[in-house]
């Protein structure tokens, strides 16, 4: 039967608010007044390092240990709240005020900035670098090369690209400026450029780089406002 939680003697835990029923692997930081619900798995090691578990062929090995032992840990900033099953690999750094909501997933080589939100379900597939105050919501899948800036939305289920002929070796970035805004659902391609305050509406298909204070819509997405224009429509639609 397996444990149902392991903290690491290397871990830095400096909050109060950590589940009994989590899990810190390596050197892993914690930082004061975070919360770390039940089923948080934090320092996870990288595909590399557990696929050598199987070479092993160890029916004794006690995989808390070799995980702890692999880990090079995670750093989770102050007040931040970690909610249930979700995981965080080694190598990845969350400021302070970060939030997840359950069943997350960030690997390795990411960056999360200060105040940013990342909703349940969402998928950070690693080497993704987010800006402050971001808003990302539910479901989500943003794989590597992804830069996100400061105060972007994400509607829920967008997807990007970064593969121009799948399955290549050759991966390209995806770069979002500050406060851009995308929509549920749309999908963004590789080596695109999504410009400062654009807006991509929702079911969008983007295939070329959005210049600033645009508003796009369409499969391909094509510019219908701008986003003085887009504004005017918002304020008037929430008096």
């Amino acid at each position: 039967m397996g444990s149902t939680n392991f903290h690491s003697k290397r871990a830095k835990l400096f909050s109060p608010y950590i589940s009994k029923a989590s899990f810190v692997y390596g050197p892993s930081t914690v930082g004061e007044n975070s919360i770390i619900d039940p089923s948080v798995i934090i320092g996870y090691p990288t595909r590399p390092k557990t696929k050598e578990i199987m070479s092993k062929n160890d029916a004794l090995l006690d995989l808390d240990m070799y995980f702890d032992m692999n880990s090079i840990g995670t750093i989770i900033g102050k007040k931040n709240h970690i909610r249930s099953f979700t995981t965080i690999y080694e190598d990845t750094e969350l400021a302070d005020h970060v939030e997840t909501g359950t069943n997350v997933v960030i690997r390795e080589k990411c960056e999360i900035g200060f105040g940013s939100i990342i909703g349940s379900g969402t998928i950070l597939d690693g080497e993704v670098i987010i800006g402050k105050n971001a808003r990302i919501q539910s479901n989500n899948f943003i794989p590597p090369k992804i830069r996100i800036g400061d105060d972007v939305f994400l509607g829920p289920g967008v997807r990007f690209a970064n593969d121009l002929y799948p399955v290549s070796s050759r991966l390209i970035g995806i770069d979002i400026k500050n406060g851009a805004i995308i929509g549920i659902a749309a999908v963004i391609l590789p080596g695109i450029v999504i410009g400062e305050n654009s807006v991509v509406a929702a079911g969008s298909v983007v295939t070329k780089s959005v210049p600033k204070d645009a508003v796009m819509m369409g499969t391909p997405a094509r510019q219908i406002m701008t986003r003085n224009e887009y504004d005017k429509k918002k304020i008037a639609y929430e008096k």
